[in-house]
């Protein structure tokens, strides 16, 4: 289980992404529309956001999005399939 709090987020592009980390949950804005999103890192029991297969999706615009975590790096990916 990865705890990311005061993690920093990236998007695909490598620019910073404001987020807020908590324990296993990332709050964020939405790549697409800018509508709040929240990730839960947690790979294992398939949590939104933690994998392609289970991504979150944007309840405003539907974009889909996870997050990998870097522990050594303090820092998150932020991902897209589009």
């Amino acid at each position: 289980m990865t705890r990311v709090t005061d993690f920093h987020m990236v998007n695909e592009a490598g620019d910073r992404v404001l987020c807020d980390a908590f324990g296993n949950n990332v709050a964020f804005n939405c790549p697409k529309c800018g509508h709040p999103m929240l990730a839960i890192i947690l790979p294992e029991q398939n949590k939104p956001g933690s994998t392609p297969n289970n991504a979150a999706i944007c309840r405003h615009c539907d974009f889909r999005v996870w997050v990998v975590a870097e522990p050594a790096k303090k820092l998150l990916r932020l991902q897209s399939s589009d």
